[in-house]
């Protein structure tokens, strides 16, 4: 028979434990701080559990290595334990957080409910525009973003109140819109400024779609460790552009592989998509393309006169996009890089020359955006597999 004050330590240490790791405590633990045996300890808990107070992972089978702290030794011989990981109930949690006066300390928003029994694994979701922070200062902050999700940490030279370290999924609501989703684990480590900002932009109901595969790549690899690839869109269109560079060893198509402000729309307005468009063409538009490369692709390779390179009508030298026409043409492919690529202009001009307004729609921009550089990396590597075979 358990006594009943010895149930009370056994809670009251549990507790303790919980407000220093945010996890689990093991019987053995327990045990040998209550001045009980490891038996003694899974029988308390396994009444407790009886009695709707808290759960435990049963008959958990530890190795447990005793060091003498006066005498250490590199290798102490260990022995397999069978014991209980115990996990208080949640009100009870709660309710110590206020009675022992840890709520007096002002925690920030994420600490907080990990004190009061939140789980490290838990999801918390966002709305998409928390990210747009980071993706603005790329000055800041390394980010690996993908459609699953990604990760955001600091440079070294980031002002101290926003430092953090997060991984984040995106998931899709029940009316379609994305969201970017956290564990607290990742949250709690925040500075006090970061959590502050990010509960600004906490959803605070969240309906999310059955079939959703991105997310559960994310799920994949942050629950069960399993390798993912996350795709990426914009990844696989930045490697398509080295890919048509690598043609020639000394000189390249496209000046630009990289913008470190090129990012998917983290607003699903036609501004941030616009604005998207405009970064990407920084890439890919006629500033980029190498018109003397085309130009002596075409006269050595495919035997062009060098009178095709003026307009006709107006006498002018053709632009960078006009060569790129010509070089499909007498490539015999489709225009389909060239006319993406005049798609992708348009937009530009719209961000750069008229004045948008910040209003939702329920056009999803982000997924055109997506589309668009999926339908650029199919046109480079058509492109390339053409001027590769002739180069």
């Amino acid at each position: 028979m358990i006594e009943s004050n010895i149930t009370e330590e056994v809670v009251s240490y549990s507790l303790g434990s919980w407000n220093r790791t945010f996890g689990g405590v093991s019987a053995i633990d327990i045990a040998s701080n209550v001045g009980i045996t490891n038996e003694e300890a899974m029988r308390a808990l396994e009444l407790l559990v009886e009695s709707g107070r808290g759960a435990i992972n049963a008959n958990v089978e530890l190795y447990v290595i005793t060091f003498d702290t006066e005498n250490p030794k590199p290798l102490m011989p260990g022995k397999n334990v069978t014991t209980h990981i115990y996990f208080p109930d949640t009100d009870e949690i709660e309710n110590y957080y206020y009675s022992s006066g840890l709520a007096r300390d002002e925690f920030p928003e994420y600490k907080a409910r990990l004190h009061k029994g939140a789980h490290q694994l838990a999801l918390v979701y966002f709305s998409e525009e928390v990210l747009s922070r980071y993706f603005d200062h790329p000055e800041f902050y390394e980010i690996d973003d993908s459609n699953s999700g990604g990760s955001i940490h600091t440079k070294p030279d980031t002002p101290e109140g926003r430092y953090l370290y997060v991984r984040y999924g995106k998931r899709k609501q029940s009316d379609g819109k994305s969201t970017v989703t956290a564990i607290y684990k990742d949250l709690y480590v925040m500075s006090d400024e970061e959590q502050r900002y990010w509960h600004a932009h906490e959803i605070g109901e969240f309906e999310g779609v059955d079939n959703d595969p991105d997310f559960a790549k994310f799920v994949s690899r942050t629950y069960d460790g399993a390798f993912v690839d996350f795709e990426s869109p914009l990844k696989d269109l930045e490697q398509a552009i080295e890919e048509v560079n690598s043609v020639y060893e000394d000189a390249c198509l496209f000046s630009r592989t990289k913008n470190s402000h090129l990012r998917t729309p983290v607003e699903n307005t036609f501004k941030s998509f616009c604005d998207c468009c405009s970064e990407l063409y920084k890439l890919i538009g006629p500033d980029s393309l190498n018109k003397k490369l085309m130009k002596h692709f075409m006269v050595t390779k495919l035997g062009v006169n060098e009178e095709e390179f003026v307009h006709k009508e107006s006498g002018r030298p053709l632009s960078p996009i006009q060569l790129l026409c010509l070089l499909e043409n007498k490539l015999k492919t489709s225009n389909t890089l060239s006319e993406s690529i005049k798609e992708v202009g348009k937009y530009r001009i719209q961000a750069d020359h008229k004045v948008l307004e910040e209003e939702t729609s329920d056009e999803d921009y982000v997924s055109n955006f997506l589309t668009i550089c999926r339908e650029l990396t199919g046109s480079l590597q058509s492109f390339f597999s053409r001027i590769n075979e002739i180069a």
